[in-house]
């Protein structure tokens, strides 16, 4: 399995280019590939592995069909991945790494609490659950007995979504402006409740702004009030 560096792109796999299309663009180059052609290939695979693993489900998926999907020869992409297994594994890791993107840099400690916390939760919210997440997450669920590195990988990626929430919420609780034990244990129960605490994973949620509102507002009102340092 690739290292956590060699995992790129981990934006959620909004596909601006067919994977087919982007392949036949970078083998119209000629001599070595550039670092940037690398990518758009390695991308036009991964998005490939995305929608046959989602259409056909892990086990009937073949490094065949991926292959055709991607518009790339066979051993194009046997040089890439020399499994249809560690290709999952690295399928899973970007979609889960792009809650991490979606993140980005969480509020400033000098925002109100409420107006932070909206605004994180609310990224969260859309990162885990959408459509592309949670059907790659169904599937991790299904193996991940199977291959005990596969949860071992998502696990520490989970740790690295947290990291800069942890970092927000310590700075809060240096400067005493909020009543929190552990920072980690509070951005793991933040992301938590706005992955919908694993009931998505069984029921697909619903995409209308008002329910992501609701949902929101709810989780940022009881944060609030549970993290509120009381007055003198």
């Amino acid at each position: 399995m690739k290292n956590k560096a060699a995992v790129s792109s981990p934006d959620l796999p909004v596909i601006t280019e067919p994977p087919k299309a982007a392949a036949r663009r970078v083998a119209r180059t000629r001599g070595r590939p550039t670092r940037e052609e690398g990518e758009v290939l390695r991308k036009s695979i991964l998005d490939a592995a995305l929608q046959v693993f989602i259409a056909r489900g892990l086990k009937a998926a073949s490094m065949e069909g991926i292959a055709r999907e991607a518009g790339v020869a066979k051993i194009t992409l046997y040089r890439h991945y020399e499994t249809k297994e560690q290709l999952f594994v690295e399928v899973a890791r970007r979609a889960q790494l792009s809650v991490r993107a979606r993140l980005g840099t969480v509020a400033n400690d000098d925002v109100p609490l409420e107006t932070a916390l909206r605004a994180i939760i609310t990224k969260l919210y859309d990162g885990y659950t959408h459509p592309d997440y949670l059907a790659v997450m169904r599937m991790v669920i299904a193996e991940a007995g199977r291959f005990p590195k596969l949860g071992r990988a998502m696990l520490e990626d989970s740790q690295h979504i947290s990291e800069p929430l942890v970092a927000y919420l310590q700075a809060l609780k240096d400067k005493g402006l909020v009543d929190i034990d552990s920072p980690y244990d509070a951005a793991v129960q933040i992301s938590g409740m706005a992955s919908g605490a694993g009931r998505y994973v069984l029921l697909t949620p619903s995409r209308h702004p008002a329910s992501r509102k609701r949902w929101v507002e709810s989780l940022v009102s009881l944060f609030v009030k549970a993290w509120r340092m009381p007055k003198p």
